[in-house]
Formats: structure tokens, C-alpha cells, sequence
């Protein structure tokens, strides 16, 4: 039987490295756990989140991410003020940037000054829909929890001068922004890409419009 080969093959000049990894996954708080997790055919749903109160129009089980609400700001150079309003994706994606550069053999610093890219690919974020009319949080949403900027803040930390934005295709965001950061690195536009991506559901009413597409 004919099976399709998984690795395709490109001339030595086309390919590109990919030297890092990172990741926190429902009941899984790194790539390791997940690998482990999904070989050993454990349920990652829960009915028991705690999230919202169970009705007939609502999933009952979700995959649920652990520990969204925690955040070493300070390793961050992050005010405590502006991380208690930050979307938790941002909090999220910095701390894994930092575990997938790690993860690559790189110390950060390192990165500073270069032409690295850094590219998300989030499409909706509840924390600025959920603050965007409270007075008390002027100014701070646009920069903490305003899904465009996402981006400039890794690149902000990091130091790094290449492209910094987000990509917004819906379900194929990631998709999208793996080609976009291949094709920036093979035109020598940068020396290196940083790619990002989260989603969480925490408000019923959001889970309830994707429940129901």
C-alpha cells in the first residue's frame, strides 16, 4: 500500500530550521506533558472546569489550560498594575517565547538588535471586549489587551527590530503565519521569525457562538 510521505522534500537552499518549541495545551502545561498525554490516550476534556454553569445550549466539556491567571510580571519588567489587566494570551505567549527560545539553545539577550520577526496569529481576545467600556482601564487596554499589539510586545521584551504583527485568517492564522515568517526569512527580509499563537474561551457567551457555527 502506497502511503504518503510526510517530509517533503525541498532543495538544500529552501529549507529553513525550525530550533525551538513551546507550548501549554488543556491539561498539559508543556510540549513534553501533551506528547506524553496524547501516547498515552488520556481524556484532556473536563466537565468539571468550572467556567460557567452548565445549560442545554452550552458544551459541558471543555479543554481547559491551566494556571491563565498566573504571571511573573516582574521577570517581565512588567508593571503589576498593567499585567492585572493584560489579556492572559499575551501573558501566555510571552512566557513560551521565552521557553521556545530557551528550548532553541539561545539566551535572549542574545536576540536583542536583531532582525527577528516576531508574528501572532490570534484572531479575537475577551479581555478587550470585557474592559473596553470600563473608564477605570483607560489607555492601559489599548496596549495590554488590543489583539494588533500582542506582537510588539514580544518584540518590545526581546529587543528585537524585524516585523512585529498579528495575522488574523480565523481557524488558519497559524497556518497563515508559518508561511508568511518561511517566505520572510527566504526573501532575506529577517534572520529569524518568532511565531506565536494562543486561544482561550473563557466567557460562556463566546463558547456559545462557536458552539453553535
Amino acid at each position: 500500500m502506497n502511503r504518503p510521505n510526510s517530509y517533503i522534500s525541498v532543495d538544500a537552499e529552501e529549507e529553513i530550521v525550525i530550533s525551538g518549541i513551546a507550548g501549554r495545551f488543556p491539561n498539559s502545561d508543556n510540549l513534553k506533558e501533551f506528547q506524553e498525554n496524547l501516547f498515552n490516550n488520556m481524556d484532556l476534556g473536563s466537565s468539571d472546569h468550572g467556567r460557567w454553569n452548565k445549560t442545554y445550549n452550552m458544551p459541558h466539556r471543555i479543554g481547559k489550560v491551566n494556571n491563565i491567571e498566573k504571571f511573573d510580571s516582574e521577570f517581565f519588567n512588567i508593571p503589576a498594575t498593567e499585567a492585572q489587566i493584560m489579556c492572559p494570551m499575551i501573558r501566555m505567549l510571552l512566557e513560551h517565547t521565552y521557553e521556545a527560545i530557551i528550548d532553541a539553545g539561545v539566551n535572549p539577550e542574545e536576540l536583542r538588535g536583531t532582525r527577528t520577526n516576531v508574528l501572532t496569529a490570534i484572531s479575537l481576545s475577551e479581555t478587550q471586549g470585557d474592559f473596553i467600556f470600563k473608564a477605570q482601564f483607560a489607555g492601559l487596554l489599548m496596549t495590554e489587551s488590543n489583539v494588533s499589539l500582542m506582537a510588539n510586545k514580544i518584540s518590545y521584551w526581546l529587543g528585537v527590530i524585524g516585523q512585529s504583527h498579528n495575522i488574523d485568517t480565523a481557524c488558519s492564522s497559524s497556518n497563515v503565519a508559518i508561511v508568511k515568517a518561511y517566505e520572510l526569512i527566504r526573501s532575506g527580509e529577517c534572520d529569524a521569525a518568532i511565531i506565536a499563537s494562543a486561544n482561550l474561551c473563557l466567557h460562556p457567551y463566546v463558547q456559545f457562538q462557536f458552539y453553535h457555527l
